[in-house]
């Protein structure tokens, strides 16, 4: 493999880990936000949870936009390997 897919092997994985840990922080936030609603739900406390549950839905939005990226990212990766590598050295990567 050469340097210059090497290092956009390597900047391409990085990226690609920010989203995960991105996507993985939204969806914390929107599991808070989601038992939050639910307890002000309970407590008859309705616009509260109404306003909890749009924050839930905000986060969990954000999340799946950030697995959006990883998906392109990765299609964009696996086209670089093919044109780039032998067919028996591409994909060991992204197995």
């Amino acid at each position: 493999m050469s340097q210059e897919n090497q290092i956009l092997e390597k900047a391409y994985a990085e990226h690609i880990g920010e989203h995960y840990r991105r996507a993985s922080d939204e969806l914390l936030h929107a599991y808070q936000r989601n038992k939050e609603a639910g307890r002000h739900h309970e407590a008859g406390a309705f616009k509260a949870a109404l306003h909890h549950a749009q924050l839930s839905k905000h986060h969990a939005f954000n999340a799946h936009e950030h697995l959006k990226e990883v998906l392109v990212m990765h299609e964009k990766m696996k086209a670089t390997q093919t044109t780039a590598l032998p067919a028996s050295l591409g994909g060991d990567l992204l197995q």
